[in-house]
């Protein structure tokens, strides 16, 4: 069967027309799919160049261009048309023979690519469709370099559907080559180069021996990052061109730095010590935006290294928005975690007056509602994402904020899905908040994406926090690393003249046990935080657990006045008012509510939790009303941490870092130092009166866990023995006076002597099997690898609770769009039981009704 037009995706809708291949009649034009992908993978790969040193431009034309050739046959255009067809599947699937004209074009018909370049375009072609990762060489090597009955049978049907082209439409595909060789190739040239190469099929061909080499062998890190970037280019171009998106669309616009400056000049300077640290903070911002201009010019990774509390966010949005003006591309902004992501998210709407959902800012991660507003007109790709959707997640927007979780697992065998956010890293600048934040095991492998986006995908990298983890110092011999900050111990010197905190071991961790560790028991640690919290003092307590969190909590809230009939908690008072309004109240109402329950029950504490199990609105809810100065007005009630009444707040790390909130006490459970420094960032932020303590200690084992806290995050079954607590221990019983460690010393020395005895020394944290199958580009060996492995246990929740969210996700029918409007409603966690379950294209959500048993006022799902 002829037809009359060749597609090369289904209309979308009935009002639709369907995509055409190469143009109308057969063609080429700008609306056929080749060119659009062949021209947008020139585009994403411009500038670069393979391992090999070939240009990648000229190798992404002729992917783009060939990548689809075999659907010129007749099954493949039935298929498309939804037509029965007398022959298997097989003889539709295009991927093969599409790869072997990609083969022939270059090899054959482009002087300036040799065999590397080749090979890696073949390999990206064969695994097009691949939806979990990109292809590897060993699978090529199997399904088409062996000499056995099953390849035997695969290229006598690619030679069947080589036949059904060649008598049916061979002008189209000889246009196709004709295109992709300039004019050097033809149809006619590429099937007497096939034919000797696959004839008699029993004999060892030249096919089979080029096929059978590509798993041999060290591919190295330059091999993987052509094959992923090409593959994720591909991946990009393809679905961009099949969802509709115009060129017009695939870019994004930077948000104006001159309004982060009024921001900044519009603050209040402060007076004394303020006046001074503002300065301080100012300097910081001013000099590490200067400085990108030389950083640019280098191939060195940026640091900024401030003491919390100095102003590292708004150095690091101003040092990325210069860069990446400079560079004429996209800022991608990392975090750790979603609860920071949030709060970095409304701060940067509330400077630069953008929204989410613009072409200027993206706010992506798993929970968030991602996508980009871009018109009625559009329709869903076969992709299964909407344009706005597809726009969005491969942040394509001026600036993306992100999670670390989410760039470094897009660039480690990417699934296809992920892939096509790596174009967009391309020549980008990334700036990556709290890098100390990332898990252990990923140690190794992460200064060799650091060396990727750098090397291979030209991106400018900053790493910014308080405690730098020397990843790149101690883990590339590739790059070295630039301070973007003047002078970096005037910081510490700063705090070593106007100390915030005092760092103070509890017996638990002031001595080496062995491995028989002294450990603090709830109820004892309760009445030492309600200790603390006596004559309006407010107390934090950082667990390593939720178990750990919630009991702690339970052995704390008791102990309030005993002629009090409850303890006021943060969290059931949300939960009273939404039982009478249906609706969640603002941080002011919410506040008027605790302060009208101290008033009736003459109490002197309010409480509060947090963990990833409470819905991300409850949680900044909660956030906002202890600290959050901005909202409301004169007249109205003061952020809770700023009045008389105590207020004793238990969490779990998700307050560590990034989160706004100060308090007069710390007490943290033992971690490595970054997590104990990182905690001390939440005491005495604002160096308001006495200096805070920042007390350390270890936690016993709750009465729900299965081992001592500190173990279960930080030491696994060795405790104390692996590299991050050891290293701990020694160095903080090098540092302690008298139980006391100072700020000044604790933010500078410690940190630095700690990364240094665990990457000099010994020593080896890292999954060094990582790191070897980036080097041998084993993508099965990646595929299915998390940053955060527990996560994959978790459950997506939908938490119904306001009126709006029951009516709407409780009752009838659900697609991603009603899900989607309610991302504050959206945890991810392991419920014991929900109320009902919906699954949208490939996602699983489970619903849970939060004002019944399964979501608790206070530790929410349960």
């Amino acid at each position: 069967m002829i037809f009359k037009q060749y597609i090369s995706h289904p209309a979308k809708s009935d009002d639709c027309e369907a995509t055409l291949l190469i143009g109308d009649n057969g063609q080429f034009d700008d609306d056929g799919h080749l060119q659009t992908v062949a021209d947008r993978m020139v585009e994403a790969c411009r500038g670069q160049t393979l391992a090999d040193g070939t240009p990648a431009e000229s190798v992404a034309e002729v992917v783009g261009l060939t990548h689809d050739f075999a659907k010129l046959t007749s099954w493949a255009q039935k298929h498309l048309r939804g037509e029965p067809s007398q022959h298997s599947d097989e003889y539709r699937y295009h991927a093969f023979p599409s790869a072997l004209v990609t083969l022939y074009c270059l090899l054959e018909c482009r002087d300036e690519v040799g065999d590397y370049a080749a090979e890696v375009a073949t390999l990206v072609v064969t695994g097009h469709h691949n939806t979990r990762s990109p292809p590897e060489p060993s699978m090529l090597a199997e399904n088409y370099g062996r000499d056995n009955d099953v390849v035997q049978g695969t290229y006598e049907r690619v030679n069947e559907q080589f036949g059904d082209i060649g008598n049916k439409v061979p002008e189209r595909a000889d246009r196709i080559i004709h295109a992709a060789t300039d004019g050097d190739g033809s149809w006619e040239d590429f099937m007497e180069w096939h034919k000797t190469r696959t004839k008699p099929v029993d004999d060892a061909h030249d096919h089979l021996l080029y096929f059978a080499r590509m798993g041999a062998g060290d591919a190295g890190v330059g091999y993987y990052g052509d094959v992923v970037g090409l593959w994720a280019g591909l991946k990009f171009a393809d679905q961009t061109a099949a969802s509709g998106l115009e060129d017009a669309d695939i870019g994004g616009t930077l948000p104006n730095r001159e309004a982060l400056n009024q921001h900044v000049d519009d603050l209040d300077e402060g007076e004394g010590i303020l006046a001074d640290l503002n300065d301080l903070r100012d300097q910081a911002r001013q000099t590490s935006t200067e400085n990108v201009e030389a950083l640019l010019a280098s191939d060195d990774v940026g640091l900024i290294t401030l003491p919390t509390g100095f102003g590292k966010t708004y150095a690091g949005l101003s040092a990325g928005l210069r860069a990446a003006n400079i560079n004429d591309s996209r800022l991608v902004y990392v975090l750790p975690y979603t609860s920071i992501l949030d709060q970095t998210a409304s701060e940067i709407q509330s400077v630069f007056g953008v929204s989410p959902y613009s072409k200027a800012f993206t706010l992506h991660h798993h929970l968030s509602n991602t996508y980009t507003g871009l018109g009625d007109h559009y329709t869903d790709g076969d992709i299964g994402r909407s344009p706005g959707a597809l726009h969005a997640e491969s942040w394509l927007s001026g600036v993306t904020l992100t999670t670390t979780v989410q760039l470094f697992e897009s660039l480690t065998a990417p699934t296809a899905r992920q892939a096509t956010r790596v174009p967009s890293l391309r020549g980008s600048v990334v700036v990556i908040d709290e890098p100390q934040a990332i898990p252990e095991d990923w140690w190794q492998i992460v200064p060799v994406l650091v060396e990727l986006l750098v090397d291979t995908y030209d991106a400018t990298v900053i790493l910014m926090t308080a405690t730098q983890p020397g990843l790149v110092k101690y883990g590339s011999d590739e790059l070295t690393t630039r301070e973007l900050t003047d002078d970096t111990d005037q910081y510490t010197d700063f705090l070593a003249e106007h100390p915030r905190v005092t760092y103070r071991l509890h017996d638990t961790v002031r001595t080496d046990q062995g491995d028989e560790f002294a450990t603090l028991d709830y109820p004892t640690a309760g009445n030492r935080i309600s200790e603390a919290a006596g004559d309006g003092q407010d107390v934090l307590a950082i667990c390593n657990t939720r178990a750990s969190a919630e009991e702690l909590y339970q052995s704390v809230t008791p102990m309030e006045d005993m002629k009090a009939s409850e303890p006021v908690e943060l969290g059931r008072l949300i939960h009273d008012h939404i039982d009478e309004t249906g609706e969640l109240p603002s941080p002011i109402a919410h506040r008027r509510l605790a302060l009208d329950a101290v008033g009736r029950q003459d109490a002197e504490t309010v409480y509060a939790f947090l963990s990833g199990d409470i819905r991300p609105d409850d949680r900044k809810l909660l956030i906002d009303t202890l600290y959050d100065d901005e909202v409301g007005d004169e007249d109205d009630p003061a952020p809770l941490l700023d009045g008389d009444v105590s207020v004793v707040l238990i969490s779990t790390s998700v307050v560590e870092a990034g989160v706004d909130v100060s308090f007069d006490t710390v007490f943290r459970d033992y971690a490595p130092i970054p997590n104990i420094v990182q905690s001390g960032g939440r005491c005495n932020r604002s160096f308001g009166g006495e200096t805070g303590d920042v007390v350390v200690w270890r936690l016993a084992r709750p009465e729900d866990g299965s081992a001592i806290p500190s173990l279960v995050i930080h030491g696994g079954d060795g405790g104390d023995a692996l590299p991050l607590l050891h290293e701990t221990g020694h160095v903080l019983r090098r540092h302690v006076e008298d139980g006391c460690i100072g700020e000044s010393t604790m933010v500078s020395a410690t940190v630095s002597e700690f990364y240094e005895s665990l990457f000099d020394g010994e020593l080896d944290p890292g999954d060094e099997r990582l790191a070897d199958a980036i080097s041998s580009a084993s993508m099965s060996e990646l595929e299915g690898e998390h940053m955060i492995e527990e996560i994959e246990d978790y459950e997506d929740i939908v938490a119904c609770l306001t009126d709006e969210e029951r009516t709407e996700l409780l009752d009838g029918d659900l697609d991603a769009g009603d899900i989607g409007r309610h991302p504050g409603a959206q945890v991810s966690t392991d419920p014991d039981t929900w109320t009902g379950e919906v699954t949208v294209g490939n996602s699983r959500y489970l619903l849970v009704d939060a004002r019944g048993e399964s979501y608790h006022p206070v530790f929410g799902v349960q």
